[in-house]
């Protein structure tokens, strides 16, 4: 049995600018297919499968267009740097299902294959077969920045050293060796090199694109603390409000709470939180009291 590849984490920016294939795709293919669809990318990645998250933000149904399989869907999921294309249907029955139901936009992990479509030469188009698509809270996808973001800067810091050398060849090949780097990665960063003609400014501007993608996920966990904690204050005051002296109970305190525009989960959040900062307490099940 052939070993399943590492499902790797590469920005959108990357990812669609992936267009060195070691697989000649001449049709948009929805089987699987045994041998692996591999991409190089900018930064030396051998890509077939990927784990992707961001925001879903368009959903299409493309079934009813000619020549299109039967109930094929088609989504687009944003992260800071650009958009990933996500194609499901027949051979991907759970994730068409997924997506003919999901609420946009809201936070998704998708994991699946890389797809590579060539109608003519120079007109490549780069999108993803999912084998698993879920909701994911927005601290998961933050989470994916920032580790797709160490990576993508390691491997970035690795190219600039390797340009900076001066080194070609068999040179190049043999200091990626005494890097310990494996054979495969070697040959997928020497390919991407000479492929991609990458140079320090490349390098530059994408690390660049990359610090400012972390500085929006740190805004974004400060809107979030900021909105959390407004929602807390909020609670607290219909429990003042509320308390004739025996608590409150909670189905009346949501209610409350959706009044003044917070959603149930959201109101669900706050108390728990507030539980578990020692707040209030539940001296019955269903009765909040402040402490």
């Amino acid at each position: 049995m052939a070993e399943r590849e590492v499902a790797q984490r590469l920005f959108a920016r990357e990812f669609n600018d992936s267009t060195l294939s070691l697989t000649s795709v001449s049709s948009d293919d929805s089987s699987d297919v045994n041998s692996p669809n591999l991409l190089i990318s900018p930064t030396g990645v051998r890509i077939n499968r990927v784990f992707v998250a961001g925001v879903i933000t368009e959903v299409e149904n493309l079934g009813s267009e000619a020549g299109k399989e039967r109930d094929l869907w088609r989504a687009r999921i944003s992260d800071p740097t650009g958009v990933f294309i996500v194609y499901a249907g027949q051979y991907q029955p759970e994730a068409a299902i997924f997506l003919s139901t999901v609420e946009v936009p809201s936070y998704v992990g998708v994991v699946g294959k890389a797809r590579i479509y060539e109608p003519e030469k120079g007109s490549v188009f780069i999108s993803i077969r999912p084998e698993e698509i879920n909701d994911v809270e927005s601290a998961t996808r933050d989470r994916w920045v920032v580790d797709t973001a160490d990576l993508t800067l390691k491997r970035l810091d690795l190219l600039s050293e390797l340009l900076s050398s001066g080194m070609h060849g068999d040179d190049l090949a043999d200091s990626l060796k005494m890097k310990g780097i494996d054979f495969d990665s070697s040959e997928a960063i020497l390919d991407s090199l000479e492929f991609y003609g990458t140079d320090q400014e490349y390098i530059s501007e994408f690390k660049q694109s990359i610090r400012e993608s972390l500085l929006s996920i740190k805004e974004n966990a400060g809107v979030q603390i900021k909105q959390n904690e407004d929602t807390e204050n909020v609670i607290l005051e219909i429990l003042k409000e509320l308390d004739q002296g025996k608590g409150v109970q909670y189905s009346c305190l949501l209610e409350e709470a959706k009044l003044r525009g917070i959603r149930e989960d959201v109101s669900d959040t706050g108390v728990r939180s507030l539980l578990a900062k020692g707040e209030c307490y539940e001296p019955k099940i269903g009765i909040l009291k402040l402490i």
